[in-house]
């Protein structure tokens, strides 16, 4: 896929939900001494099918997801590191500050003195070239190597509000960076900044940005090449055996808070296998979906349980293009999109998905691109905790819209107007008990109303490429078990998400990409939260996705694994993993 940061379970070490964050307790002692401890590893369990699949400081627009997010900025420290609370998180930052002119438009960064892994300065010139092939990557006709995050941030593509065009040094430490029009600070230091993890020009620069972008094309999924042997992230590339394991060690020359432990992210070919690790102690940080939590008790208390969530919202994708099998047509019509979701029984799906334990629902209903459970950044952000549900659970009521819209049942027992049959198979993430299971309720509840279905597994990297391949309109029609993550549009504007869609759907997603562009987009900080109030408001009514309930993941960390929770960023999507410890 192209530019979406697309997740169908977890984040580092979550499950059910869509990635891991920081905000539960832990209960559960240790009663054996794990060897994982004696190694000073941690293992942490990548969600089920899940591989990592890009270590480039330019990110491929192909295997733009979150996984592969977390392991780039632990190996290039980025110019702004964004917190968990939205804000710049200066100890993990390249810049010590930033000031910008009187009208917004040059945002002058002063680089902290730090050095590549192999000892020598990280220059302002590097950060100026990094800039420059990431324009290139976003501006030429046919790039060798397209950047995931074009369009994001003032990266072009966003020819409709301000763009960034250059970036310049001037000195050792200062780069200038310029745009065409003034724009919101935050906005810009975010989700434009945020995004640029500098590479050494000396190692890269192939003479060309050309010829770099067409090096980085060879290399991206690469990390066992000569250039990455140079690295600025508290992290270095030591090893990985594809789907099996990924193994980094710490960057002594890291300029900031320096890893402790050696980091091993672990495949994970099912929800069983990954069981069968924790058991067998061959991973310190997992994870628990819902069919195990009966099971839970056979892991005799060798870890601490916790509950998180991430920053994030869950939808269902439709592809409304023509050639879409034969149904993209209906999927442009809002009245069919209502109609649709008045089929998605949210509670009941997320019970199946995430469960409950001890008590506790562990899903979250979703109605917008408002991410649910986070009421003090999410009011901060968009003056509301969340959106009302406006297509409440009712299949009658959604039958009722479809036969008003001129659709009725053929002989089949299938809504069909003009030709057009709703009939069409579901993608979805395999590999999860609970996902297959909860497919199955869709494809009911959605026969009621005559929307014919037929669920089918993916593994979750075809997933995440399926709809950006060459010709791929023409075999996909609805894409489930997805969301995004606001990662890089960490100020969650929709900018450049939007974009994405639009890019690969004409036909439902232009409105939503125009409306970020012009009318939703932040402005000044005046501005900002009423314009991000409007967005939320209108994803929740004209449905540019389907929306379905996220959740908590339930975790299992061995207990002398410390500061997975403490440093999980729900924002970023990813674990600060220099700052994990274990104990001797």
């Amino acid at each position: 896929m192209k530019m979406r940061r697309w997740a169908a379970l977890s984040g580092l070490i979550g499950s059910a939900a869509i990635l891991l964050a920081a905000c539960g307790g832990s209960t559960g002692t240790s009663t054996t001494q794990a060897p994982l401890q004696k190694e000073n590893t941690i293992v942490t369990a990548l969600p089920l099918q899940t591989a990592i699949t890009d270590y480039a400081p330019i990110a491929n627009a192909s295997a733009y997801t979150i996984y592969n997010s977390g392991v780039e900025y632990m190996m290039w420290a980025p110019v702004v590191m964004v917190s968990g609370s939205d804000t710049i998180d200066w100890a993990d930052s390249l810049a010590s500050k930033i000031t910008t002119n009187a009208n917004d438009t040059q945002y002058t960064v002063t680089l902290k003195n730090w050095n590549w892994s192999n000892g020598q300065a990280i220059t302002a010139q590097d950060v100026a070239w990094t800039t420059n092939v990431l324009l290139a990557a976003c501006t030429m006709k046919s790039p060798p190597y397209t950047y995931g995050g074009c369009g994001f941030g003032g990266l072009p593509q966003s020819s409709a509000h301000a763009v960034l065009t250059g970036a310049t040094a001037q000195g050792k430490h200062t780069v200038v960076f310029t745009l065409n029009k003034s724009v919101n600070p935050v906005y810009f230091e975010l989700n434009g900044l945020g995004q640029i993890q500098p590479m050494p020009q000396k190692i890269w620069d192939q003479g060309s940005y050309a010829a770099t972008l067409k090096l980085l094309s060879q290399i991206y999924n690469k990390p066992n090449s000569s250039e990455y042997k140079v690295v600025s992230g508290p992290y270095k590339f030591q090893s990985m055996i594809n789907d099996e394991s990924y193994t980094f060690v710490p960057n002594p020359k890291y300029g900031g808070h320096k890893a402790t432990a050696t980091w091993v992210e672990q495949y994970e070919a099912s929800d069983s296998a990954e069981f069968a690790a924790l058991k067998k102690n061959q991973i310190n940080a997992g994870y628990l979906t819902a069919s195990m939590y009966g099971s839970a008790s056979q892991l005799k208390g060798q870890y601490k349980k916790s509950l998180s969530q991430g920053f994030c919202w869950y939808g269902v994708e439709l592809n409304s293009a023509k050639n879409s099998l034969n149904v993209g047509p209906a999927f442009q019509d809002q009245k069919v999109r209502a109609a649709l979701e008045y089929g998605i029984d949210q509670n009941a799906i997320g019970k199946v998905l995430d469960g409950t334990l001890d008590g506790q629902n562990m899903w979250i209903p979703n109605y917008s691109a408002i991410p649910d459970g986070f009421s003090s950044l999410t009011k901060a952000v968009f003056g509301v905790a969340s959106i009302p549900n406006a297509y409440p659970f009712d299949p009658t009521k959604g039958k009722q819209v479809l036969e008003q819209d001129g659709w009725s049942l053929n002989s089949a027992g299938v809504m069909q107007k003009n030709g057009v049959q709703l009939k069409f198979p579901v993608f979805y993430d395999s590999g999860s008990t609970e996902t297959a299971n909860a497919a199955v309720i869709l494809q009911q509840d959605w026969a009621k109303m005559g929307v014919q279905i037929t669920p089918q597994p993916v593994a979750f990297d075809t997933l995440v490429g399926m709809s950006d391949a060459q010709g791929a309109a023409s075999k996909w029609a609805m894409n489930w078990t997805g969301g995004w993550c606001y990662e890089p549009n960490f100020y969650p504007t929709g900018g450049g998400m939007w974009g994405y869609y639009d890019s690969q759907d004409d036909y439902n997603y232009t409105p939503f990409n125009q409306a970020v562009a012009n009318a939703y987009l932040p402005g000044t900080p005046a501005q900002a939260q009423q314009r991000m109030y409007q967005y939320a408001v209108a994803t929740a009514k004209d449905l540019p996705f389907l929306w379905q309930p996220g959740g908590y993941a339930v975790n299992e960390i061995a207990p002398y694994v410390h500061g997975l929770n403490k440093y999980y960023n729900p924002v970023q999507a990813f674990t600060l993993m220099n700052w994990v410890t274990i104990s001797h």
